[in-house]
């Protein structure tokens, strides 16, 4: 009898093994309770190709080390005659054909329509029906194309893996890009498969480092520069503390005035050229970025970089995701929180935007605008608050939306009480901390908004270094404050022991050079 039992139970332990708990199908339906999660990527989710799986194959993007090598070597033989004789139209040759030689193809044509020897290698469908925290789905796209166009592709894998999983619902973390295509999908094919989405720091309502470019709004400035460099590269452990010091260096020794001297000039010689030969034939071409163009740039930039005769198809399709979806951003949320879909949208704050265009001073996760991430807030420029006397614009609610520090009112949200706010959070750069909240929200079951756990209140500070955020105020009636155990981490000393040295040292320069 005991060689049965033991029989029987190895026999179980095999079986457990084989089959993951709680994702026990019967008669092909799974009935564990979390719905399998479909991550859906960011622009460059997927490597572009001329000539794949051929012997001609080449990487258009993300090129490789190789590649940029070459196109730096292509520059070389033009920088004297930049250097010694202002010579910026042989330079501008250069330029404009080593970087047209590189991503020239990646251009879409009249129609929208990438030439046929230039796509992505389509990942293959999952097939492994594991699923649960940990175990997302991975959704990639062709992202120069039209975002409807991936919707497309974004519904059939849906579809999949529904069936793959035995669930009658998935849920979406969006991450940047990724934003668009489900907001194309939304309003393609409605809202009965999903039960919960994430919009991690997505361009819902554009961006306007694509809306200036394409407007051929270019601005350069030193400050903003240094302020990118150090918000991209923080001081969480000595290698980006010893950057940071190096980058005030450069910054206040005067070499980075000297070489945005230099850039500037340059710019002046030849913006022009550049975008009429390069930016607008390739990039200007692109629907997937012309889906970041705000609404507040994109007749400005469509008259600038597409012609209405040649270029209609493209002009067509723009024109739909623009003023049917980014547009229509309101009806299509409101339309899934309607349909009992459950909404969380994440936006960053408090970090230097891209130091190129006129709207470098937005506040920012260093690429999307928070306004814009946010579906609607009222948002204080970088470095600045919305006013002492400052009252929230949308007092309907009855709820205090104002940040604690007074940079945001997000009463002005499409979705106030389901939109989070994460101060220093990079652009979807994720940790366990933020993960933590996703799964909350992901796996409580139930209909979360920005009241509902006082640990993650609608404004958060990212404690990156320590893995967490910490809730920054604005909690529900009756809730207790949480308390938070001191961090232990580098960056934790380096702001207590280092930081204070250093400001002082360059506070004084800053009047020194005020004087």
């Amino acid at each position: 009898m005991k060689k049965i039992i033991a029989l029987i139970i190895t026999a179980a332990m095999i079986f457990s093994l084989c089959v993951p708990m709680g994702h026990a199908q019967q008669d092909g339906v799974c009935n564990c309770g979390q719905n399998p999660i479909i991550y859906v990527g960011p622009l460059g989710c997927s490597d572009i190709y001329e000539n794949p799986n051929t012997e001609n194959e080449r990487t258009l993007f993300r090129p490789d080390t190789g590649a940029i090598i070459s196109l730096v070597f292509k520059l070389i033989p033009a920088l004297p005659g930049l250097i010694l004789f202002k010579n910026y139209d042989s330079f501008g040759d250069a330029l404009i054909s080593a970087v047209y030689d590189a991503f020239g193809a990646m251009a879409l044509d009249g129609n929208g329509n990438s030439a046929e020897n230039v796509a992505v290698k389509p990942d293959e469908l999952p097939t492994d029906p594991a699923h649960g925290q940990g175990r997302d789905y991975y959704f990639s796209y062709d992202w120069r194309l039209d975002p409807v166009e991936n919707a497309a592709l974004l519904d059939a894998f849906v579809k999949h893996v529904k069936t793959l999983t035995g669930h009658d619902k998935v849920n979406f973390r969006a991450s940047s890009m990724g934003g668009v295509v489900t907001m194309a999908y939304f309003h393609e094919y409605g809202y009965a498969d999903v039960d919960a989405c994430i919009f991690q720091c997505c361009p819902l309502l554009g961006t306007d480092v694509a809306g200036d470019l394409l407007s051929r709004k270019l601005a350069l400035d030193s400050k903003a520069l240094l302020d990118y460099a150090a918000d991209g590269i923080p001081p969480y452990d000595f290698g980006g503390a010893a950057l940071n010091v190096l980058f005030d260096f450069l910054y206040y020794s005067g070499l980075v005035d000297a070489v945005y001297g230099f850039a500037g000039t340059l710019l002046d010689n030849l913006q022009e050229r550049v975008f009429d030969e390069l930016l607008t034939p390739v990039f200007g071409t692109l629907l997937g970025l012309w889906s970041f163009v705000p609404d507040s740039a994109y007749e400005e930039a469509k008259a600038i970089n597409l012609d209405p005769e040649t270029q209609a198809g493209l002009i067509a399709k723009a024109d739909y995701y623009h003023y049917e979806i980014q547009c229509k951003a309101d009806e299509i949320l409101n339309e899934a929180i309607d349909s009992g879909v459950r909404i969380m949208i994440v936006a960053g704050y408090d970090i230097q935007r891209t130091p190129l265009v006129e709207n470098m001073d937005n506040n920012s996760d260093a690429t999307v605008d928070t306004k814009y991430a946010s579906a609607g807030a009222t948002v204080a420029l970088l470095g600045e608050t919305l006013g002492e006397n400052y009252q929230q614009k949308n007092c309907d609610c009855g709820h205090n939306h104002v940040s604690p520090d007074g940079v945001i009112d997000a009463s002005t949200c499409i979705l106030p009480e389901n939109t989070w706010f994460i101060k220093g959070m990079l652009h979807s750069n994720c940790h366990d901390g933020i993960m933590e909240m996703y799964n909350w929200f992901m796996y409580s079951g139930e209909d979360c908004n920005v009241w509902s756990n006082p640990n993650f209140t609608q404004f958060l500070e990212n404690d990156k270094p320590n893995l967490r955020v910490k809730a920054m105020g604005n909690f529900a009636e009756g809730d207790e404050q949480p308390t938070y155990e001191p961090g232990n981490s580098f960056y934790d000393k380096y702001s207590k022991y280092a930081a204070p040295v250093f400001d002082a040292i360059t506070g004084a320069i800053e009047k020194f050079k005020a004087a």
